[in-house]
């Protein structure tokens, strides 16, 4: 086990989408079910938190530093958060059908990437989610296209350093797929599984660093894998928490890699064990990453 170089207690149910934002030099995540924005500048050790109307799986960096578009409850929406600015553009989920936005990431052509699932109960979780691509379209109305159906809990969106390989997953079939992708027309090719099945754990998000090693986030095994290219490994970090969610690599020379973390589900005796449980962890691993993407802007 590799305890992080630095941690912050943040008590988190489910962090995910954690983002470095080179413009402001800060960390930024959600907590899907406290529905809350995080912001944290790792130099001053003050993290801020701001409440939401709804619920947000995931989020991307706009060209306006400080307003985001965001993967929300019953679609997708544009937040300025310390505004208190929420602004809904699509509204295409509803409340009967049980479903929710997931992970999500911009891609290297300004397109913004999310999934949907269904909540449980009902019990067992069905196959009713996909992943959907957000265009801001030629005449400003967002376009929004469908990839992937029939999934049950998608995760692990990211893309190879040239945007031509799509990465995600469904992390109940515990494998990360990769497939062509053409962002100009938005056509995809046969998804192939690039790494797995896992044994134990499931593919949470995933991010890609300057070397273009994809780097993923195992939940329920307290892991972080880097793969190469080709699908091996090249490194794991085994934490001292057993539900990492997802990774970015930020940093003011953006070589720190950052974990946002979980409680949900763990009982009392986990969570004693667990005292990093819900936090942000870093690890000064020196390693490369890229700048985040940003919607609406090819990169």
């Amino acid at each position: 086990m590799q305890d992080p170089d630095k941690h912050w207690q943040v008590n988190n149910t489910l962090g995910e989408c954690p983002i470095w934002d080179p413009r402001s030099q800060r960390l930024l995540w959600v907590d899907i079910q406290q529905s809350k924005f995080w912001s944290l500048d790792p130099e001053t050790d003050a993290p801020l938190s701001y409440e939401l109307p709804q619920r947000m799986g995931s989020f991307g960096l706009m060209s306006e530093q400080g307003t985001y578009i965001g993967a929300v409850e019953d679609g997708f929406a544009i937040f300025t958060p310390a505004q208190g600015r929420f602004d809904p553009i699509a509204p295409i989920l509803k409340p009967h059908e049980h479903l929710r936005m997931n992970d999500g990431r911009v891609d290297r052509a300004g397109h913004f990437w999310a999934g949907s699932m269904e909540e449980i109960p009902p019990e067992p979780r069905q196959p009713k989610g996909k992943f959907m691509r957000l265009s801001p379209g030629a005449d400003g109305k967002p376009e929004i296209s469908d990839y992937f159906e029939n999934t049950k809990i998608p995760n692990s969106l990211c893309w190879s350093a040239d945007g031509k390989t799509l990465y995600f997953a469904d992390s109940t079939k515990g494998c990360i797929m990769k497939t062509g992708y053409d962002a100009a027309t938005g056509a995809v090719g046969s998804p192939q599984i690039f790494a797995g099945p896992y044994t134990t754990g499931a593919p949470d998000g995933s991010c890609i660093d300057a070397q273009d090693h994809l780097w993923n986030a195992v939940w329920g095994a307290g892991k972080i894998i880097r793969y190469r290219p080709d699908g091996t490994d090249a490194l794991t970090l085994n934490l001292p928490v057993s539900q990492p969610t997802c990774v970015c690599i930020g940093g003011k020379n953006l070589d720190q890699l950052f974990v946002t973390t979980a409680t949900d589900g763990l009982d009392t005796e986990a969570l004693e064990a667990q005292p990093l449980a819900g936090t942000i962890l870093r690890y000064d691993l020196g390693i490369k990453g890229r700048k985040e993407n940003i919607y609406g802007m090819c990169q």
